[in-house]
């Protein structure tokens, strides 16, 4: 059974609403470049297992959840001055680190050759994610209203009543940090730009 449309026998008014928050970094999402070099294929392969072995080892301790690993790729790389021919082998590593354990994460990767910091991205905690969410839809309620109570005392009407909501909400973390210097650079993990979370709505109420 279809929902009949609802009916305004008043003034239609439409209000668009854009509210907009942050909410505190609870952990990272990491992304690391891991390589392996050597005179054939099978060698650079062989090289890059290793180090990607030694590699979940000493991340073992910092992660949450799992860490995810990329088929490897592999291609030559033409030597200079007449050198030969050497492989190369490249995959990437992306995991999550609380951010109580940043700094232990970066001394863990940090002295690990053939591993490289491709970017850091902030990650709100559900929990605070969801109250913002909240907080942002009714702020974004009460904006809508007083809009409405607004022009219907302007235009003469008396009752203001909520008509129809179109939503669309994000939230997101900020632009990807960029850190394959962060140990020369002192990247601060209390610094990071904080998730941010935008709720925007189509408020329609019916004055009359």
């Amino acid at each position: 059974m279809l929902a009949h449309e609802p009916s305004c026998a008043g003034t239609l008014l439409q209000v668009s609403v854009v509210e907009q928050g942050s909410t505190v970094v609870a952990r990272f999402r990491f992304s690391l470049v891991v390589s392996g070099e050597g005179p054939t294929e099978q060698a650079a392969l062989t090289q890059l297992n290793q180090r990607l072995a030694r590699l979940r080892q000493s991340l073992q301790p910092f992660i949450q959840g799992r860490l995810t690993v990329p088929s490897p790729s592999t291609y030559p790389r033409s030597g200079s001055n007449g050198a030969k021919t050497s492989f190369m082998a490249n995959t990437g590593v992306s995991g999550e680190v609380n951010r109580q354990m940043y700094t232990q994460f970066i001394q863990a990767v940090g002295g690990q050759p053939g591993v490289r910091m491709q970017g850091m991205e902030s990650i709100a905690n559900a929990q605070a994610e969801a109250a913002l969410r909240q907080r942002l839809t009714a702020a974004a309620l009460r904006q809508g209203k007083a809009e409405a109570d607004s022009t219907a005392a302007a235009i003469g009407a008396t009752r203001v009543r909520i008509f129809r909501i179109n939503r669309s909400d994000s939230i997101r973390g900020p632009r990807r940090v960029q850190l394959s210097g962060t140990m020369s650079s002192g990247f601060d993990p209390s610094e990071a730009p904080e998730p941010t979370a935008t709720a925007r709505m189509e408020l329609h109420y019916c004055l009359t």
